[in-house]
């Protein structure tokens, strides 16, 4: 009998992985990854070549087929996608610009243009949140207002999901989760807003004018690129990263007293609610945003540490001056969290507002390393408690995946800080597991959302807090706060 499989295309903000997922418990069976270049012409930019995007996933596809075995069959394929991304696109579907991504800020004039225009509050009424440089909106203004002919040449503003399916020979259509990551969408009602379109200046058939659930087929396919199938397979659209990620984790449910937190570039802290949720009408002194979820009449619930991987990342690159898997170790196995540590870290390097102070004459990379950490981790428990506070029920465990899911003594840190149970996934990529869920399900391996993922989506570690050091860390963690300046009326971080 054949193990049916689910062919997982991952696009992150660094490389495309391809992963072979097993249906029956949920492992990766098979992967490939490949890295593409982040390209920055000028301060704020950041693209990413659309023929990397295509062509290395195509190179990825490739090589897990040639992996797989005899008794291995392909069932479907689904998607994971970073959001808040843009590719202008003309008549016949080829990109006139390569993709703008999340972080690209060159927006700020047309954000600040797009508040004149729309006043704050009816902002948040219509998509939940208020316009910043970062979002696709702005994005997509800055590129009416900066390229010659635009509104001629351009018929299409596309995410690098719908810009996949047209490579893919498939009507570019946007899943619930790619959609509201646009801010363009209503939250009431799922449909593309003509509030903000006659601002924009833009139709609806501009954005692609079907919406369809992050779990639906969105074609059938016998190729993909150059790689071909011995049968068709279904498409299954696949969505946002962070929300298949909070499914990958089996985090579908607020009654459950467990959040998501998946780590990356951004640490993303949130829970899938059931309803449209409006948290920046109902909760505006939270920094959390809500917005349409990845299944029929559900909100994500969502807050982000912007720059949680970057800024460990940074201090790696330019104090440490390696990056190395071997520098990393060196780190972890000498220090100790203990709550000690005179060295603080405003870990927001987003906007050039970082900075370390405490630093003395005997302070050492190690203890800025330290501090770096502990910083990011006094940001999570905040999202935590921040997450806690939004919800119905209280909140005793923590689901982690993404990168910083490899370090024990991270997980370990997580658990003393924030006085919660930490339980690592048997499967940490967990963006792509959550898509593979949901594909199980579609195509009639599972009955139910909950059957799926109490077969493949499994805890493998369990990290219970210590609480001597708990203690220790509670002063250091409420100057922390002080520090930083967090008070009810902050602004949200940018998700």
């Amino acid at each position: 009998m054949k193990k049916e499989v689910i062919l997982v295309v991952d696009y992150g903000t660094s490389n495309v992985r391809v992963n072979a997922i097993d249906t029956d418990n949920g492992d990766i069976l098979h992967s490939a990854s490949k890295k593409y270049l982040v390209k920055s012409i000028k301060s704020g930019y950041a693209e990413i070549s659309v023929d990397h995007l295509w062509d290395f996933s195509q190179e990825c596809m490739g090589r897990v087929m040639e992996q797989m075995a005899e008794y291995e069959e392909p069932a479907a394929i689904a998607f994971s996608f970073f959001g808040d991304n843009l590719i202008p696109v003309d008549r016949k579907g080829n990109a006139l610009n390569d993709c703008i991504l999340c972080t690209d800020s060159r927006g700020a004039e047309e954000a600040e243009y797009i508040c004149s225009m729309i006043p704050e509050e009816e902002q948040k009424k219509i998509i939940g949140d208020t316009y910043m440089p970062y979002k696709f909106g702005a994005k997509l203004l800055w590129y009416k207002n900066h390229v010659e002919e635009a509104d001629k040449k351009a018929v299409a503003y596309d995410t690098q999901q719908q810009y996949i399916f047209r490579k893919l020979g498939l009507s570019p259509v946007n899943d619930y989760t790619m959609a509201a990551r646009k801010q363009l969408c209503t939250l009431e009602n799922q449909t593309w807003s003509k509030r903000f379109l006659d601002v924009l200046g833009i139709s609806e058939e501009a954005l692609g004018t079907e919406i369809i659930a992050t779990g639906e087929i969105a074609g059938y396919v016998n190729t993909y690129g150059d790689v071909r199938f011995k049968k068709v397979l279904p498409v299954i659209a696949g969505g946002h990263d962070c929300d298949v990620g909070l499914i990958g984790m089996g985090v579908i449910d607020e009654s459950y007293s467990i959040l998501g937190d998946i780590t990356g570039t951004f640490d993303h802290v949130g829970y899938l609610s059931a309803g449209i949720v409006n948290l920046s009408i109902e909760r505006p002194e939270s920094p959390l945003r809500s917005y349409n979820g990845p299944l029929p009449n559900t909100s994500v619930c969502l807050g982000a540490i912007p720059t949680a991987g970057a800024t460990l990342e940074w201090f790696m690159r330019e104090i440490n001056e390696d990056t190395s898997q071997e520098a990393y170790r060196k780190y972890w196995d000498s220090v100790q969290f203990e709550g000690g540590s005179t060295v603080l870290v405003h870990p927001t390097l987003d906007g050039n507002r970082g900075k370390i102070e405490g630093i003395g004459v005997t302070t050492t990379k190690r203890d800025m390393f330290q501090a770096v950490i502990e910083a990011l981790t006094f940001e999570n428990r905040r999202l935590i408690e921040d997450c806690e506070s939004c919800r119905k029920t209280k909140v005793e465990s923590v689901r982690i995946g993404g990168g910083a899911a490899n370090s024990d003594e991270w997980m370990q840190l997580r658990a003393d800080v924030s006085g919660k149970r930490i339980e690592r996934m048997k499967n940490i990529q967990i963006s792509s597991l959550g898509a593979a869920v949901l594909a199980a399900v579609r195509i009639g391996k599972y009955q139910s959302l909950d059957e799926a993922v109490e077969h493949m989506v499994h805890v493998a570690d369990v990290f219970i807090p210590d609480l001597e050091v708990h203690e220790k860390y509670e002063k250091k963690y409420k100057g922390f706060m002080e520090k930083m300046g967090y008070t009810k009326e902050e602004k949200s971080y940018e998700i």
